[in-house]
């Protein structure tokens, strides 16, 4: 006679995972699926022998809603928020557009030289490069024979 363990025949290890992230999901939505949340504006980063290059998405923004600056190797950038645009008859259902200034801090793999930065802001991309410091530019060294 076969004899089987009904308690371990019914436990589905799987099954419990989604019926709790069906329970999560149900109270504070798709926690699990959604995309990690940034702190701040997307950006990305290329450096290059004597440059970087960051690009961050700013939509909506002009060069006066921009500030940015350097401090050796640490690059700040502060995005003034976009109005608010609320409707006063309407009710707001979610709010997901920043109501403060965005700052991003972007440290650096070199220190830049502040005379050489350049920022342009054009359909929603600010591109700034990064010029490096020409002291901290690695220098040849001739090797002599005797």
């Amino acid at each position: 006679m076969l004899t089987t363990n009904r308690m371990l025949s019914q436990f589905d290890p799987w099954g419990m995972w989604n019926q709790i992230n069906h329970e999560l999901n149900s109270q504070w939505g798709d926690l699990l699926n959604a995309p990690a949340k940034s702190h701040g504006t997307p950006l990305n980063l290329w450096t290059t022998y004597d440059r970087a290059i960051v690009q961050a998405e700013v939509p909506g923004r002009g060069p006066e809603d921009i500030d940015v600056s350097i401090h050796r190797d640490l690059l700040t950038i502060d995005i003034k928020p976009l109005a608010a645009g609320d409707a006063t008859d309407e009710s707001l259902v979610r709010r997901e557009r920043p109501r403060s200034n965005v700052h991003r801090h972007v440290r650096l793999p070199f220190e830049v030289d502040a005379e050489r930065v350049e920022a342009v802001c054009e359909k929603g991309l600010l591109t700034v490069t990064l010029h490096r410091h020409e002291s901290t530019l690695p220098s040849k060294v001739e090797v002599k024979a005797r």
